[in-house]
């Protein structure tokens, strides 16, 4: 309350030619009466459930687009309800400081009426509890912009310049952020998201870092704070402890404390150690993404899941730790071999499977322009598959339930890859394999109709990808998958399809499991 919502919101709608409409009053209008009756004769809670009602039937109304809608302070507090919006509209949360948003309250109701929520008791320290309370949903938007001390026309500015990003949000409580996706635009953005650290530590590998590590050191360097950079060797084969202590060292040496942020610039690989290493350096610092492959920026950039390989156990010691951003300069992707880039759109058909049927068709019809890195088309699978990770993500921060969903061909994937000791097969490649064989075994349970798995088959050949499953790599296999992080006890979650954006996970017996791989080749 009192942040200028209704004031700014008519400027932003000036500015895109849309209608404006400010919640409240439209509710008035509706029912006949003012916002403090309607809390005085139903309460809060029936206030929200009018509240939402509204929202929910402008939305629907589709003549009425573009829209901006200033939004009650309350409107957005319940969960579920506010992830659905997020991926239907751009929502940007005003802010600013307790004794501000009361002076501002006071002033503009007059000394005769107070706010329902400031009601009883000191209204300064009914606010502090009001924000404190709602700090995690009001984390959860495109973005926040301060509004103490500023004016109309600059606040509206940094609005309207969150609704032109159009970032892909990642709700994640307080530790909400968004991914940026477009071209040639990491170093404008960094420098955003960066802030006022401590120190800089940017972490890439021996390919990236001579490709596109320049425009991070121009960014490092205009900050006039301590940067450090370590270079990784590359290669899945890499990932491991011993490379996350070259990290530490660094870190150690430089003196970066807690006000410090990593800067992970390359691959899966090199976000994945570079997030760990963030998570566990001085019990965590922020951390931002800069994902060169089209692997890590469908996939690794998104999520906060972080990790390095132990032995033959994939992902094994690792932790959740979510960036502070993420930018995927698809600009980027030009430079990256074709058995890499081909490989990765295997990560982006399961997201397909997940949650986006379009996205399947749109693979289908455009594969070949699509492997020749159209650059339109591969901005919109980017987009695509990122917002598909972000909403199971954003619905399920620590893979309790929906999450899992994302590990569709990945469980005997992972223990392909493996196998072959990181070299034989890119992740890709297995990921690829995995879908194939998790399909298979869908069919032989019954999950899967065969249908779906010979029209899956058919794309993952037409993009270039490996869709014949052998024996003897299967059996290989077969012996690491009791290492996979989803095996509880003598069984492992198992995530089948059924049909395009409509997938189940189900236990499966790990006995069962070995039994059967073998027999999915082909």
């Amino acid at each position: 309350m009192a942040t200028g919502k209704s004031t700014v919101g008519r400027v932003v709608a000036e500015r895109l030619s849309a209608q404006f409409v400010d919640l409240d009053a439209l509710i008035e209008r509706a029912v006949g009466t003012s916002v403090t009756t309607l809390f005085s004769e139903r309460g809060e809670a029936g206030f929200r459930a009018l509240e939402a009602e509204q929202l929910d039937e402008l939305l629907r109304t589709e003549g009425n687009y573009p829209l901006v809608v200033s939004l009650g302070g309350g409107s957005l507090v319940d969960r579920t309800r506010r992830i659905e919006k997020l991926f239907r509209a751009v929502i940007v949360t005003l802010t600013a400081a307790p004794e501000e948003i009361v002076r501002r309250a006071f002033a503009q109701e007059g000394s005769g009426a107070v706010r329902p929520l400031l009601a009883g008791g000191d209204p300064e320290e009914r606010v502090r509890f009001l924000l404190e309370q709602r700090a995690a949903g009001y984390a959860e938007s495109h973005g926040q912009v301060a509004t103490d001390g500023r004016s109309i026309e600059e606040i509206a500015g940094d609005v309207l310049s969150i609704i032109e990003r159009d970032p892909v949000p990642v709700a994640a409580g307080l530790a909400s952020y968004s991914v940026d996706i477009g071209s040639d635009l990491a170093e404008r953005r960094l420098s955003r998201i960066l802030g006022n650290p401590s120190g800089t530590l940017l972490v890439t590998d021996e390919n990236v870092g001579v490709l596109h590590g320049d425009a991070v050191r121009r960014v490092q360097r205009k900050l006039g704070v301590p940067a450090a950079e370590v270079t990784l060797s590359p290669g899945e084969e890499h990932k491991n402890l011993a490379g996350l202590e070259r990290i530490f060292e660094t870190a150690f040496a430089q003196g970066l404390d807690r006000q410090a942020t990593f800067i992970g610039l390359g691959g899966g690989v090199v976000t994945d150690m570079t997030g760990f290493a963030a998570a566990t350096w001085v019990r965590g610092v922020r951390w931002v993404g800069l994902p060169t492959t089209l692997l890590s920026m469908v996939d690794a950039s998104v999520g906060g899941k972080t990790a390095v390989d132990f032995k033959t156990a994939k992902n094994s010691v690792g932790a959740f730790w979510q960036p502070s951003g993420v930018i995927c300069d698809v600009a980027r992707l030009e430079t990256e071999g074709d058995r890499a880039f081909v490989g990765a759109l295997s990560e982006v058909v399961k997201t397909a499977l997940i949650g986006d049927p379009e996205l399947f068709g749109l693979l289908e019809e455009r594969a070949d322009a699509i492997v020749t890195r159209d650059r339109a088309l591969v901005t919109e699978i980017v987009e695509r598959s990122v917002r598909v990770k972000a909403r199971v993500v954003s619905l399920d921060e620590r893979e309790s339930g929906l999450r899992a969903t994302l590990n569709l061909g990945h469980t005997i994937g992972h223990a392909l890859e493996s196998s072959g000791g990181y070299t034989s097969l890119t992740h890709g490649e297995a990921v690829s394999l995995g879908l194939v064989a998790a399909l298979r075994l869908g069919e032989k349970l019954g999950e899967t109709p065969p249908a779906l798995t010979a029209r899956t088959l058919r794309l993952l050949e037409r993009l270039g990808l490996p869709f014949r499953l052998e024996r003897s790599a299967l059996a290989d296999a077969t012996r690491l998958l009791g290492h996979d992080k989803k095996r509880a006890g003598g069984s492992i979650r198992f995530v089948f399809a059924q049909g395009i954006g409509d997938v189940r996970t189900r236990q499966v017996g790990l006995e069962d499991l070995v039994q059967w791989t073998p027999d999915l080749a082909g």
